[in-house]
């Protein structure tokens, strides 16, 4: 065999794995029944703001992957710490392994709930096993408190295990799926001014989708002035013009994510990133567009 070819087994081998993970009926079932018990808690007024601070919306990406490297990374140095045999300095990294747990499933099922489908029922899973991972670690802790040193390793080492599988997962989500990724980031352009659509076709106060070098693109009208973002929504790819529009604010139709028309930025979660805006004017007659210069 080529070694500068790899054999399909060797590049889709995860493939049929997630595939019988994601089609088992208890993950709706399980996902359905979690999502209504959260709903009348995610509807409330008060919890829009700290749902912005769940999922990262002030930090400029999504929080959880920050917060991921904390459990893995405590847990990783109490296990080593363990073989050493400073079993002492093990429960404490094992302690602030678990407490960081705490605040990263936080995050995690924030940004759960803005998901659906195939990626819902793999991020379930994902949940769940991190769940698993930290009961294993609580008994690991519970185990070096009664002295039972033999045991907290092995119960250590189960939960760093099954953590790591849940990690895997969520790799698959983020670079496999695109969740908490922006949409928008490999977009650009046009470089020059393009005509879209006849001025007489955007009312003042309405919005528009035009098509533009194989991309959607939204047109808002202010009085004279006219204003271009990127039509795809920069959290989970939404289409923004089937979405409301008030006060010059779009709000995304999946999950409500929402952008200011006027220079594209985000003012409430779950998205974490601005929305791509476009330089936009009137022009003969015709709105044209290009892309931000510099």
């Amino acid at each position: 065999m080529d070694p500068a070819r790899p054999s399909s087994m060797q590049v889709a081998w995860p493939a049929p794995i997630l595939d019988a993970l994601e089609q088992q009926p208890w993950l709706d079932q399980a996902g359905n029944y979690v999502s209504e018990l959260l709903q009348p808690l995610l509807d409330l007024p008060e919890a829009t703001p700290v749902k912005n601070f769940l999922h990262g919306t002030w930090l400029g990406h999504a929080l959880h992957p920050v917060l991921t490297d904390l459990p893995i990374g405590f847990w990783s140095g109490s296990l080593l710490l363990d073989l050493l045999g400073a079993g002492r300095s093990a429960g404490v990294l094992s302690a602030a392994g678990s407490a960081a747990a705490v605040a990263t499933a936080a995050t995690g099922v924030t940004d759960w709930t803005a998901t659906d489908g195939r990626e819902k029922r793999l991020g379930l899973l994902h949940g769940l096993l991190n769940l698993a991972g930290l009961g294993f670690q609580l008994a690991s802790l519970q185990a070096r408190l009664r002295r039972h040193r033999m045991r907290a390793i092995t119960l250590s080492a189960t939960g760093w295990t099954i953590s790591t599988a849940a990690a895997w997962l969520g790799g698959e989500l983020v670079f496999g799926r695109g969740i908490s990724v922006n949409h928008d980031a490999w977009l650009a352009g046009p470089e020059k001014w393009t005509p879209v659509l006849p001025e007489a076709q955007l009312a003042d106060g309405a919005t528009r989708k035009v098509e533009v070098e194989g991309r959607a693109v939204l047109l808002y009208r202010e009085g004279a002035r006219v204003f271009a973002m990127e039509n795809t929504c920069a959290h989970a790819g939404g289409p923004l013009d089937e979405g409301h529009v008030d006060r010059g604010i779009v709000t995304c139709p999946w999950h409500g994510s929402q952008f200011r028309l006027t220079d594209g930025a985000l003012r409430r979660g779950p998205a974490t990133y601005p929305q791509l805006r476009l330089q936009a004017r009137v022009a003969k007659g015709q709105v044209e567009i290009r892309g931000r210069q510099g």
